[in-house]
C-alpha cells in the first residue's frame, strides 16, 4: 500500500463569480494517496488541451466537496479533473502545478 500524504483542499468563498465582492480563501486538511499518471490519461488529457502532472487518490469521497485548488508538496495545484474511484467510496483527483505557484497564501487551515 502506498503511503498517505497530507493535502490542503482549498474552497473560495464567495463564489469568484459575483462581482465586488472580497473573495476569501479556506483550506481544509485531508489525507490522500499518491497514484501514477497512466499514458492514456495524459494523452487524453493533452487531446483537451491539459497537461496534468500528477494523480492524487482521495480515499473517501465524503472529503472531497468539489474543491479546484490545492496545496501539495508546498505548492498551489489545480484540479483538472475528478472521478469516482470504484473500489472504495474515494475520488481520484487529477491535477496540475497552477502557474505563478505562490503556495501558501490560504487564510485558515483546519486539521
Amino acid at each position: 500500500m502506498r503511503m498517505m500524504v497530507g493535502i490542503d483542499l482549498i474552497s473560495f468563498s464567495p463564489d469568484a463569480h459575483e462581482a465586488g465582492t472580497a473573495v476569501t480563501e479556506t483550506s481544509r486538511r485531508v489525507k490522500a494517496q499518491e497514484l501514477s499518471l497512466t499514458q492514456a490519461e495524459v494523452y487524453q488529457a493533452g487531446g483537451e488541451g491539459l497537461s496534468p502532472e500528477a494523480k492524487l487518490l482521495i480515499p473517501y469521497d465524503r472529503d472531497y466537496k468539489g474543491e479546484r485548488e490545492l496545496e501539495y508538496r508546498g505548492e498551489r495545484w489545480k484540479v483538472l479533473r475528478s472521478d469516482p474511484y470504484k473500489e472504495w467510496n474515494g475520488v481520484i483527483l487529477l491535477i496540475q502545478r497552477k502557474k505563478g505557484n505562490s503556495g501558501g497564501s490560504v487564510v485558515s487551515r483546519y486539521a
